[in-house]
């Protein structure tokens, strides 16, 4: 049944305060009674917090970086690029992203900048220089796959499906045994020709020999498991709360966007919520959700605003 906008926008805001609870490593979970849907229970993990091991290294290329007599250019460039690694796993994205310009400044030849900068770019919103960027980072160097996939999805943003479609398909063709790739070859393919990406993610499924975690996440959105079975065995192969929250960070934003493709946007809603709340700020899937949460809800206001406006005009 689909909720109303009213029910919709408090599952956002439901989600966002239960879905940050603090749970302890072993499979605790969370009930959605509250929250009006189907009574089903989905494991969590701590929330990831700031590592000490990224505290020193932080230190270190810092004591580096303030010592220009040590570092020339090119070598103070991959160290403000690391830097910039470490501010994204800490969630300090204005911090990173100036390192990731620095860098660039300092050796315009450095494609991993260009990529890091791109996604950044892509999720603040500014679509032109986020191309520009993976562009760059294409051109200089043949190790910059993933710059087509965020390509890809930068291009499916706003909506210019033959770019995003060739992109994501060059993407799949470099390794079609990623399963990561499959699911985005089905994501953004499914906009243009839901059948075809229906189709696509089952041969893939079907021709693949290897026991990869996101296979399983495929397995159920082919119909191979259900979601409660695969929710019980997500702990297989988990041996420590970090592995458990970049699991579930991938798992439940998938999964979002399989329950949203079939028309039930609540629950996409609110696995997108616990694909964030992991806290494993630097995945892509974590940057992504909340862009897309940001989107879906200002769809939603822009469609309560509309009906609004209608209903008055009707009035008078």
């Amino acid at each position: 049944m689909q909720l109303s906008f009213k029910k919709l926008m408090l599952v956002l805001s439901v989600a966002t305060l239960s879905a940050c609870s603090s749970h302890q490593s072993k499979n605790e979970s969370y009930t959605l009674e509250a929250t009006g849907l189907n009574s089903s229970v989905f494991p969590l993990a701590t929330p990831l917090q700031v590592s000490y091991q990224d505290e020193v290294k932080l230190l270190r290329i810092n004591q580096l970086i303030a010592e220009p007599e040590k570092v020339d250019d090119k070598q103070r460039a991959v160290l403000l690029y690391e830097r910039g690694l470490i501010y994204d796993r800490m969630g300090l994205t204005a911090h990173s992203r100036y390192d990731y310009t620095q860098s660039i400044n300092l050796d315009p030849t450095l494609a991993d900048s260009y990529n890091a900068l791109g996604v950044h770019l892509l999720v603040g919103g500014a679509y032109d220089e986020a191309f520009d960027a993976f562009d760059s980072a294409i051109e200089l160097s043949e190790e910059m796959q993933y710059s087509y996939l965020h390509r890809a999805i930068g291009l499916y943003l706003v909506k210019r499906y033959d770019g995003a479609q060739q992109d994501i398909e060059h993407f799949y063709s470099l390794d079609k045994s990623d399963p990561y790739r499959v699911l985005w070859r089905y994501r953004i393919n499914f906009a243009v020709d839901p059948t075809l990406a229906k189709e696509q993610l089952k041969a893939s499924n079907a021709t693949s020999n290897e026991n990869r975690f996101a296979w399983s996440i495929i397995d159920v959105m082919n119909g191979n498991t259900t979601e409660a079975d695969f929710f019980d065995n997500i702990l297989t192969g988990v041996k420590t709360n970090e592995d458990l929250a970049q699991r579930l960070c991938e798992a439940y934003y998938y999964l979002a966007h399989w329950h949203i493709n079939n028309g039930n946007l609540s629950q996409g809603i609110y696995y997108l919520k616990l694909s964030i709340s992991a806290n494993v700020k630097d995945f892509i899937e974590y940057k992504y959700a909340l862009l897309d949460l940001s989107n879906i809800q200002q769809a939603l206001q822009e469609k309560s605003q509309k009906a609004q406006v209608k209903k008055e005009a009707a009035v008078k």
